[in-house]
């Protein structure tokens, strides 16, 4: 073999051993790949799979949430329809309060005006009641004045004018010189209308009362209470006068 030969054949021999070498570093990396993919593959398929244990179970987490949110807002709806029910009822019971707060208002106002209309109307008939009786009185007939006077007592006892007719009643006794009647009529006055518009009079005229029937010290007395009830009166200053 000639020495071209021989280079040929080791250049073919160191090729065939280069290829060789280069097939199994390609086979290792290629093992070495599909290991790689395979534990890729793996684990794509774990995260896959927790994946989808992680997404059901927030389906069923939302799903619980949907349901407890959907329960609730029917409470919550069952309870403003509650409420609306009772603010209804609540206004129907207003308006009937309010409705019958009116009936009610309305009932006093007549009756008011009825008892006003009744006052007047009592106050116009007892004016005239003491109109006639006080007309008997001035022209004497006395009898005729007590009856008068007496009646408005009876029938009208809580009317101003019944204050006077007790008053007129012992003035007419003592005009008729019934002392001891017209004593019993100004004292009742005196006793029973402490404050009447008469308390001075009465205490004056009870006076002469006791002048007539001959008892000066019961007099003094009466007259002594008249100037220090009644100071500034015309009675007083009468009496205070006489006493002196």
């Amino acid at each position: 073999m000639t020495a071209v030969q021989r280079i040929g054949t080791v250049a073919v021999s160191f090729s065939l051993a280069a290829l060789a070498g280069c097939s199994n570093i390609t086979m290792l990396r290629t093992a070495e790949l599909r290991a790689v993919k395979a534990s890729v593959d793996s684990l794509d398929t774990r995260l896959g799979a927790q994946l989808a244990e992680f997404q059901q179970k927030q389906s069923e987490l939302l799903r619980v949430i949907r349901a407890d949110m959907e329960l609730r807002f029917g409470e919550l709806g069952r309870r403003i329809e509650a409420l609306e029910m009772s603010i209804s009822e609540s206004q129907s019971k207003l308006s009937k309060i309010d409705q019958k707060t009116q009936e009610i208002r309305e009932r006093w106002e007549e009756r008011a005006k009825a008892d006003s209309l009744m006052q007047t109307n009592s106050n116009l008939e007892v004016e005239k009641l003491f109109q006639v009786a006080f007309g008997d009185f001035t022209a004497g007939r006395h009898d005729l004045a007590i009856g008068g006077f007496t009646d408005i007592l009876t029938r009208f006892p809580d009317s101003p004018m019944a204050d006077e007719a007790s008053y007129w009643i012992a003035e007419c006794q003592y005009v008729k010189k019934d002392y001891e009647t017209a004593e019993k009529g100004y004292i009742e006055y005196i006793k029973n209308r402490p404050q009447g518009v008469k308390i001075c009079a009465a205490l004056y005229k009870l006076g002469f009362t006791y002048e007539k029937m001959k008892k000066g010290k019961s007099q003094r007395m009466v007259w002594e209470k008249l100037i220090g009830q009644c100071p500034d009166s015309e009675e007083a200053r009468a009496a205070s006068a006489a006493l002196r």
